[in-house]
């Protein structure tokens, strides 16, 4: 590690600095744009997984409209996102072992999240998210992507604390026993996005 993402990550440990970076560098506004008809719905029970502060949901999700629950492995995130929004449900959890019952969520989201986890973890939390989501269910995936001629936002990413950002390729590899119902690029701030909407394949052995 380099002596700035070692500077990086010990100033982004700090859930306050995190909280105002995710406020001032991430237009949220284009997560729900993307997902537009999956994540702007009605009467629909949501699972977020890295859920963080809150932040991206908070500016997103219809907590009040919707049943939404938040989870995160980090308890000091989580207290953070319980103050600041009420109507949402924020647990402190680890996705390879969700508490919830099979069949419980219409949606999945996985926001900025895969790139800070290895490989062997992504398919464990993807099939227990597989697990929980109803027959029909959604899974939204974005991610970012390096991008060749892009110096600032490759610059960033290469500092980001996430140090598992792949192709989309390598993301697409991730995804057993889901299909693929769409893939495509969204910009969020800085950086291009690689999305994608999954379904679960109920037929496939874990």
């Amino acid at each position: 590690m380099s002596l700035a993402q070692w500077i990086v990550d010990r100033t982004l440990d700090n859930p306050v600095v995190f909280e105002l970076q995710q406020s001032l560098f991430n237009n949220y506004a284009a997560v729900l744009a993307e997902f537009a008809g999956i994540l702007d719905r009605k009467n629909i029970c949501i699972l977020d997984v890295g859920c963080s502060t809150g932040t991206c949901a908070g500016q997103i999700i219809d907590m009040e409209a919707n049943s939404y629950v938040g989870i995160d492995v980090s308890s000091k995130y989580i207290g953070i996102a319980r103050r600041r929004y009420a109507k949402g449900q924020f647990l402190a959890m680890d996705a390879r072992h969700i508490t919830f019952a099979n069949d419980s969520f219409d949606v999945a989201m996985f926001v900025g999240v895969l790139h800070h986890m290895d490989d062997r973890l992504i398919r464990d939390c993807l099939a227990e998210v597989r697990r929980v989501l109803k027959p029909g269910g959604r899974l939204v995936v974005a991610e970012p992507v390096f991008t060749p001629g892009n110096h600032l936002s490759n610059l960033f990413l290469s500092l980001d604390r996430g140090r598992n950002i792949r192709n989309e390729a390598g993301y697409r590899s991730l995804f057993h026993g889901y299909e693929i119902e769409r893939q495509r690029y969204f910009q969020l701030s800085l950086h291009r996005f690689c999305s994608y909407v999954l379904s679960p394949s109920r037929d496939v052995e874990a």
